[in-house]
């Protein structure tokens, strides 16, 4: 794995871990003003309003568990796709997702920002 690949994977991780520990203060820093997360509804969700229902817990992470990830780097922008499974409480209802998370990244001096995410349903 490369070094951009390395820093990319480490980033991915530090947001599960932040989602986990409810950290919003990590996940502001580490993700673009500008990010967007679809949700598996289809729902496009801006990091703010995000952000506010992980503290308020309308959305709880318990634990991620990746299973599969590939890293494609294209110059400055990356894609990160992993097959993972997220034990989480979304609006009252817990159970665990078994997700594809498509990340996109964009190179900002030497380190990788992520811009967007689309969560699918496997």
């Amino acid at each position: 794995m490369g070094v951009d690949q390395q820093k990319i994977l480490e980033t991915y991780q530090r947001i599960d871990e932040a989602m986990v520990k409810k950290d919003t203060d990590t996940l502001d820093n580490i993700l673009d003003d500008g990010y967007v997360l679809v949700h598996m509804t289809g729902y496009h969700q801006k990091k703010q309003e995000w952000l506010e229902q992980i503290e308020n817990e309308q959305m709880k992470y318990f634990k991620t568990v990746p299973q599969k990830t590939t890293i494609t780097v294209d110059g400055n922008t990356a894609i990160l796709i992993c097959d993972t499974k997220i034990d989480a409480r979304i609006y009252g209802f817990r159970t665990t997702w078994s997700m594809k998370m498509e990340m996109y990244f964009e190179k900002r001096g030497e380190d990788w920002c992520p811009v967007n995410a689309i969560a699918t349903s496997r």
